[in-house]
């Protein structure tokens, strides 16, 4: 009896982490009913893109084998929806750190990890939303995929892997901007690396030096796994390569940011 006492203690301690979890996620996701313009980023914008990618871009660039441009981008645009859903933890994370929210939850008996991770759940949340937004937006402009419901869910869980790093990385830059304005100018250091990945165009068109970089950097990686997935073709090793880096951004993004989070806290 009395060993089973720890376990149960523990159980409950899990349940209670998870509830705080939960109240923190929507709290998060309620604000959105009072600040409309934080579903732009993962509806509009992405929707923006395949158009302009579609009707400006589609007939000049060439993809060597993929039918047609809007297949061979979508991959990249399905990125661009994680980050700029990203964006959005950035600005929240920000703002609860300069109203003095934290100092305020830091008196209740509640898990201090759930602030962040709150919003992290609601970005995954967000992210979903923007997910199913650009691909409806694809189906319209012409994307058509050749996956299957397997590759489908593998597609869906390389999206999420993606936005989940993507979005600690956010609440790390939120954690260190002095305001919400000074966050949102960093928070381009999000957006940038997708331009200089295989996201709109083929890396091997590229400039042998600037090849090098782009090939091998995370985002490369997640997008040619996306496309792999979507248009049926070899996977080869990019889904290994994928789960390896992003998987180790969000292992070190967390630490930061858990570090971050306790020393601003305590301030």
């Amino acid at each position: 009896m009395t060993a089973a006492l720890p376990a149960r203690t523990r159980r409950q301690s899990a349940a209670w982490v998870a509830s705080d979890y939960w109240e923190m996620a929507k709290r998060s996701l309620r604000h959105i009913r009072h600040d409309p313009e934080q579903l732009v980023n993962v509806t509009l914008q992405p929707v923006l893109i395949v158009v302009l990618m579609d009707l400006l871009f589609g007939g000049a660039i060439k993809t060597g084998t993929h039918s047609s441009y809007i297949n061979f981008v979508m991959p990249g645009i399905l990125v661009i929806a994680a980050a700029f859903a990203a964006v959005t933890t950035t600005i929240s994370v920000a703002a609860d750190m300069g109203e003095g929210v934290i100092d305020r939850f830091r008196t209740l008996p509640m898990a201090k990890s759930a602030v962040i991770t709150g919003h992290i759940i609601a970005d995954l949340a967000r992210s979903l939303v923007g997910l199913a937004v650009a691909i409806a937006a694809g189906y319209v402009v012409g994307f058509r995929p050749a996956a299957g419901p397997g590759r489908w869910a593998a597609a869906v869980a390389v999206f999420l892997l993606v936005t989940l790093a993507l979005s600690l990385l956010a609440a790390l830059i939120g954690l260190l901007g002095r305001s919400v304005e000074v966050a949102q100018q960093l928070a381009a250091v999000i957006i940038i690396p997708i331009f200089f990945s295989s996201a709109f165009v083929p890396a091997d068109t590229m400039p042998s030096w600037l090849r090098v970089v782009t090939a091998n950097q995370p985002v490369t990686q997640a997008v040619d796994t996306l496309r792999a997935l979507l248009l049926n073709q070899p996977l080869g090793s990019h889904p290994w390569l994928t789960l390896t880096e992003f998987g180790g951004i969000v292992a070190v993004a967390f630490t930061l940011a858990t570090i971050m989070f306790r020393r601003t806290a305590s301030v």
